[in-house]
């Protein structure tokens, strides 16, 4: 009989680590989904566009490193790209197009794009770009779309 109790007792302890395991896995495993881009407001198929895929405002505003860089061909002045395999999550896209091929973004001696550029939700800044959380989108499902407009 003890050794019974033991051995009931003894699993119930393996069973209740198993559980928790599991339950500390739920809590671990990040769901992840697709993010598909298109892109349209080119002028010209000249060089490629640029898409960075940030997840706060300090990616979004280049002061740390973004997520997720980039670049795309333009076909009949549109692109498409897909970010595959993304944590769900807030994120922002900011895009541009590089028509020289210099990887930056050109400008005008006041600091004017001089290359079309586009962000999620098509917003836009007053002075400067948007803010992120005027960018931001969540993806919370296993497939997103998202439509920039380049101006």
């Amino acid at each position: 009989m003890r050794h019974l109790v033991i051995l009931l007792f003894c699993s119930a302890i393996l069973f209740s680590v198993e559980t928790s395991r599991a339950q500390d896995a739920d809590k671990t495993d990040t769901q992840r989904g697709t993010i598909t881009v298109l892109l349209s407001g080119f002028e010209n198929v000249k060089g490629t566009v640029k898409l960075c895929l940030c997840r706060s405002e300090d990616e979004h505003k280049g002061k740390k490193l973004e997520f997720c860089k980039v670049s795309a061909e333009i076909k009949s002045k549109k692109a498409e790209w897909v970010f595959k395999n993304m944590p769900y999550g807030r994120y922002s896209i900011k895009a541009f197009h590089d028509e020289n091929e210099n990887s930056k973004m050109d400008t005008n001696f006041a600091g004017m794009p001089v290359e079309r550029y586009g962000f999620s939700n098509n917003a836009r800044g007053r002075f400067g770009p948007p803010s992120f959380e005027q960018a931001a989108f969540t993806l919370n499902a296993p497939r997103m779309t998202i439509a920039i407009e380049l101006k």
